[in-house]
């Protein structure tokens, strides 16, 4: 499965593992264009205090989304591109995109805490709708690790009243034992993620 994916998303599941490994939430995002290109990247930065230029960290805006986001400048409208990322977009990722003037988001994962795919078929008060169609999930075990390692990020805190946490636990209880191992994994690679779900290694391909 993992050769079979194109760029776009080995590069997004790639941000995501750094993501786990720098400490903050899993989460990888890019923007490609009509040529399938990746023309910017972005990951989660809340829980760090520095980010490349153009993008936010130490703040609970520093989804991975709108850091791939912030870096599309205003010289050209971005109407043939695709947001690609590997969890389910939060209501400020779905409205970031909108506002960007992307016509698709793809995700790997649902979000089961903070999701926001619903909010393409609701209407806003401005009488207009947010003109962005989203995708996902992926069919099986990626979908699993992307959803698992943002699980990753709560058991790894330890925090059994977080909300996130006591979601999860209610609606993903299976996740828990993958999640716990990608915590232990967190000092190795992304192959290493992958062995965990039977995926074969990043730099394999399929014969």
């Amino acid at each position: 499965m993992w050769a079979g994916l194109d760029n776009a998303w080995r590069e997004a599941f790639e941000l995501a593992w750094e993501a786990h490994a720098a400490g903050t939430i899993p989460v990888g995002a890019v923007v490609v264009d009509a040529d399938g290109g990746i023309i910017a990247r972005g990951r989660n930065r809340i829980f760090e205090l520095d980010a490349p230029p153009s993008q936010l960290a130490n703040s609970r805006l520093a989804h991975a989304e709108v850091n791939a986001l912030a870096q599309l400048g205003m010289e050209r409208a971005y109407r043939d591109c695709v947001l690609v990322t590997t969890l389910e977009p939060c209501a400020l990722c779905v409205g970031a995109a909108s506002l960007s003037r992307l016509p698709l988001v793809r995700f790997a994962a649902w979000d089961v805490y903070g999701g926001g795919a619903g909010l393409q078929h609701v209407e806003l008060e401005v009488a207009r709708e947010l003109g962005i169609a989203i995708e996902g999930p992926l069919d099986g075990p990626l979908a699993t690790l992307a959803e698992a390692l943002h699980l990753a990020f709560f058991v790894a805190r330890g925090d059994e009243s977080n909300d996130v946490y006591i979601t999860y636990r209610e609606r993903r209880a299976e996740l828990f034992p993958l999640a716990e191992r990608l915590v232990a994994a967190r000092g190795g690679t992304l192959d290493d993620a992958l062995a965990l779900i039977d995926v074969p290694p990043a730099g394999s391909r399929s014969a």
